[in-house]
């Protein structure tokens, strides 16, 4: 490997560091927003206005859901590169460690189930408040 090979590797190193940080930042605001969305979502009596929030936070839900997938691919790429470095920790690791897999896979698939979530919420309460 030349020098300017470990260089580069060190910015992209660098550089994952920032984008899994972001990465654990947005996983964290979601949950957050979900969790406070879920309470105040509980204490709403009027269907006809809980299929408004709901919807509401269907949407919000995809939307941050995308930031976490974005965020995950561009880690997912850095660490791909850092991969190639036999001598980088992270490859040592990466190999003595097989369960769960990418614990990055699991976390960004957390948006997009708890989306379907409230759109099949959405829709039992739409069903249940205008079609009756």
């Amino acid at each position: 490997m030349s020098e300017t090979e470990s260089v580069d590797l060190t910015r992209v190193d660098g550089e994952r560091k920032h984008l899994e940080g972001l990465l654990k930042d947005r996983i964290n605001f979601y949950l957050v927003f979900a969790s406070v969305f879920m309470v105040g979502l509980s204490r709403i009596d009027n269907d006809k206005v809980r299929v408004a929030a709901l919807a509401a936070i269907m949407i919000v839900s995809l939307l941050i859901g995308l930031a976490v997938l974005r965020t995950h691919l561009l880690v997912r790429k850095a660490l791909a590169e850092i991969k190639t470095d036999k001598q980088h920790p992270y490859y040592r690791y990466q190999k003595a460690v097989t369960f769960p897999g990418n614990a990055n896979n699991i976390l960004v698939s957390v948006p997009f189930i708890l989306t379907i979530f409230f759109l099949g919420v959405t829709i039992f309460y739409f069903c249940r408040s205008f079609v009756h």
